[in-house]
């Protein structure tokens, strides 16, 4: 028997919205500022979209706290995004097996495989979000100005995880498309 599906709480649904705002927002920006960091076409906007960068990442930061502290309060959230135990870990076999067979998970906090995607998209967009924020004070002008090689490490790194946010980011779209080809009732945010 699979677990119960439950409906996402409004509070997650709005803390959601903002995550997939800030996100969106952050990715996409980061897409023309790396002309920045190669010292190619250092354009006036390129330098305000950088620092709109980093103030909403700082806005993604605290986004991503409020995310985890609904985790926390909230046990079954906990068990869908981290679903590796029990009649959850089954659920995450029950809908590979569903998939091969042309069936998509059912949505819901329930565990399962999309829940586990979810539990590793917000882990890899807290590692830039804390990191992000570690950049923000050590980049000269915001905080000591550090030398360069200190914030270089983070950067990377920062980096390398945004490649893991960009895959998720595209899934959740994708699946979120077909979600809502099988039944458009998944994309009503606000119902009562």
């Amino acid at each position: 028997m699979s677990a119960e599906i439950q409906e996402w709480p409004r509070s997650t649904r709005w803390i959601h919205m903002g995550f997939a705002l800030v996100v969106t927002f952050l990715l996409l920006s980061e897409l023309d500022m790396k002309a920045i960091w190669k010292k190619i076409g250092e354009l006036p906007f390129r330098h305000l979209l950088f620092h709109a960068h980093m103030w909403i990442g700082m806005l993604a930061a605290l986004v991503v706290v409020a995310f985890w502290v609904e985790v926390i309060r909230i046990p079954n959230l906990r068990s869908h995004l981290f679903p590796y135990r029990g009649e959850y870990l089954e659920n995450i076999c029950r809908d590979i097996k569903g998939l091969a067979d042309g069936r998509l998970p059912a949505s819901g906090m329930r565990g399962g495989l999309p829940g586990m995607v979810h539990g590793l998209g917000l882990l890899s967009v807290t590692g830039m979000a804390l990191l992000g924020f570690i950049m923000f004070f050590l980049i000269p002008n915001y905080g000591a100005s550090a030398p360069i090689h200190l914030y270089q490490f983070p950067k990377k790194l920062h980096d390398f995880l945004s490649s893991f946010v960009w895959l998720y980011w595209w899934g959740h779209i994708g699946m979120a498309t077909l979600h809502a080809v099988k039944s458009p009732a998944v994309l009503r945010v606000f119902r009562p």
